[in-house]
């Protein structure tokens, strides 16, 4: 298994976006900047313990520059590991006596799934999820001495893998204890209960020093990237969880749930893929998604059915989107299960002569269907991976970095949704979509998704857009990628991807082209701002005027901003949106005064009044040049504030986050 895993990743080379992520974390800590994405940010953007620490150890054996060597140290743990995930299923299975070619059959459909093969080598945490998952198994119906132990030690390995791995762990425990309990070989419920609280005691006390660590580390055990893509969902319930769980095995056949992405490719959801295949994915997925209801089984394989249930009742209604890492850990559970069920059809029972012989025929021709099906997809996936790391991956997004890397300044700000190359390879610091490295980018996301919006909060110094987002920016504010932003160059493989004989262009297509943007109009931080007051509460939506970004501040109100303590010289624009004198009713005007606060002393520095419905020259953004005053208490304030007219209609004012010098 190990062998074959190794031989799909040097075959494609494929390193996997997120990989780049995490390893950028795991790189700093090498480097002595702590666990970090960004050093001096403690922001927790990977989401396995093991997945970045492993890679981190990696890096430190093969010398901070050699990355390349870091990243197949790693492949090689991950092989190992789903070699050792391989062996605990067939030597589980072997103990459940379900058939003499049961383990052979779940080993098989374990190692040869392609998502298998690819995530337990391309740099994510699948090979060791795996291997904690079958170890699971086989504590649960191999184990003979101190099970408990086994079953801590695994469930623990599990949360050091992935910290969602406690709804495997729950539905894994709580199917075991009521199979035995219920089942044909019953075993009493407080053993059971005895083993599984023993186990989770384990579980615990191997879990929680990172758990502890993380807390105190980073203020929270929770990963930003768990933060930052749950708040993409709406609100979801118990209730529809469990009606989800509940219509599975219905709506499975209409390709409405995740069951078929056990045996499917990567992205297989908007790819062209043979009708054939997916209803085949489907077919096994059937088996096991049904098996724990047959009282026949043992309690292990049910567990795992139920489980596997579960897990895609889960990957169904909670997630925003059922990413492919998810599906290897339900695929093992899938290789248990028809390993299981199609080794106990093939091996002689009690029923009558001709049923017995119908079930093992039935069963040879399933387990040969499986692995032709299975076989045939890595085939497919791992030609859809070697073009996709060389064409798109290595040839676009790595560019992209480098590239960045070179032009860009050290501190700057890039805006981009897919983080790992460029993130990675450019070093700059990242708001991403929907923000895995990017607290802020979470909180101004609450004001809504629509990307417009959020450059013109956020205001990166480059953005990095794919044809779709760009189009639906200009949707948003037709302006804003012509006059706030610039393209400064295209990073386009199409017609590579169109010329390379593969599978599917699909995923291909997806990242072959991006523009990239520089912000063209220089801004001040809006993290000066102290506060903002207005008749309509706190809030002040940006806007655009003549190409400005400028805060809308209604009259009466005012924003507070603070003053850099060497600055000699302000400058301010300010102005009405073009809506408040163009369209009906109109403003009657508004006066812009600009007050210095100093400790208790205010000093007015500047006054003007604006009537741009009567006066065209006060139409468009105006501009405060200021000189400022020596400070004495060290926090020096500007109060940028407008004064309504005769009445407050349409006086949507807007103010620029002043420019020292």
């Amino acid at each position: 298994m190990t062998i074959l895993a190794l031989t799909f990743a040097a075959h494609t080379q494929h390193a996997w976006e997120d990989y780049y992520i995490t390893f950028r974390s795991s790189k700093n800590l090498v480097q002595g900047n702590g666990l970090v994405f960004t050093p001096g940010e403690r922001v927790h953007t990977f989401t396995s313990p093991l997945g970045v620490l492993l890679p981190a150890l990696a890096s430190a054996l093969a010398g901070a520059r050699s990355d390349g060597a870091a990243l197949w140290l790693f492949r090689i743990m991950s092989a190992v590991a789903l070699g050792g995930a391989a062996a605990f299923v067939f030597v589980g299975l072997r103990r459940l006596r379900v058939g003499a070619v049961a383990p052979w059959i779940g080993a098989g459909a374990l190692g040869l799934e392609a998502k298998v093969l690819d995530f337990s080598t391309n740099g994510m945490e699948t090979g060791f999820l795996l291997l904690f998952l079958a170890y699971a198994f086989w504590a649960l119906c191999a184990a003979e001495t101190a099970p408990w132990r086994h079953l801590g030690a695994a469930w623990a390995g599990i949360m050091w893998t992935r910290p969602d791995g406690f709804i495997y762990i729950g539905l894994l425990a709580g199917g075991f204890g009521l199979f035995n309990s219920f089942g044909e070989r019953r075993v009493h419920w407080r053993e059971n209960l005895r083993l599984l609280l023993k186990a989770g005691l384990v579980c615990t006390l191997l879990y929680l020093p990172w758990f502890v660590w993380a807390w105190t580390y980073y203020g929270s055990p929770v990963p930003h990237t768990i933060v930052a893509k749950g708040s993409l969902n709406p609100a979801r319930t118990l209730g529809g969880f469990l009606q989800t769980f509940a219509l599975l095995p219905l709506r499975m056949w209409s390709g409405q749930t995740t069951v078929e992405g056990a045996l499917m490719p990567t992205y297989y959801q908007p790819a062209g893929w043979p009708l054939l295949c997916l209803y085949s994915a489907r077919g096994f997925g059937a088996i096991a998604l049904l098996a724990w209801l047959w009282p026949r089984f043992p309690a292990p394989v049910r567990a795992a059915s139920l489980t596997f249930h579960g897990a895609h009742a889960y990957l169904t209604y909670f997630p925003f989107y059922p990413f492919p890492w998810y599906f290897p850990a339900t695929g093992i559970l899938c290789a248990i299960v028809c390993g299981g069920v199609l080794g106990a059809a093939m091996q002689p029972g009690s029923n009558p002569r001709g049923l017995a012989r119908l079930a093992r025929y039935a069963g040879i021709a399933l387990v040969a269907w499986l692995v032709l099906l299975e076989t045939g997809l890595t085939l497919a996936s791992a030609v859809q991976m070697r073009a996709k790391q060389r064409l798109v991956y290595s040839g676009n997004l790595e560019q992209i970095g480098r590239w960045l890397k070179q032009n860009a300044k050290p501190n700057d700000y890039a805006f981009m949704e897919p983080l790992g190359y460029i993130g990675y390879f450019s070093g700059l610091r990242t708001h991403d979509f929907p923000g895995l490295s990017s607290p802020r980018m979470v909180e101004v996301r609450k004001g809504g998704n629509g990307w417009g919006r959020i450059l013109l909060e956020l205001a990166p110094e480059w953005v990095v857009l794919r044809d779709p987002e760009a189009e639906r920016i200009r949707a948003e504010n037709p302006d804003l990628l012509t006059n706030l932003y610039r393209p400064v160059r295209d990073f386009d493989v199409r017609p590579q991807v169109a010329a390379a004989r593969i599978p599917d262009h699909f995923m291909l297509n997806f990242d072959a082209h991006f523009t990239l943007y520089r912000r063209a109009i220089p801004t001040a931080p809006d993290h000066a701002i102290v506060n903002i007051y207005h008749p309509f509460g706190s809030e002040a939506p940006i806007t655009v005027i003549d190409n400005v970004r400028v805060h809308i501040v209604h009259a009466p109100g005012t924003m507070s901003v603070r003053v850099p303590e060497d600055a000699l010289e302000a400058e301010i624009r300010f102005g009405f949106v073009s809506d408040a004198y163009a369209k009906e009713p109109k403003t009657d005007g508004a006066t812009f005064r600009v007050f210095w606060a100093d400790g208790a002393m205010v000093k007015e520095l500047a006054s003007r009044t604006l009537d741009p419905v009567n006066r065209p020259g006060d139409r468009g953004l105006q501009t405060f040049k200021l000189p400022l005053p020596a400070s004495t208490s060290g926090r020096p304030r500007l109060l940028l504030n407008t004064r309504q007219g005769q009445t407050m209609t349409k006086d949507w004012t807007g103010w620029s986050s002043p420019v020292y010098r």
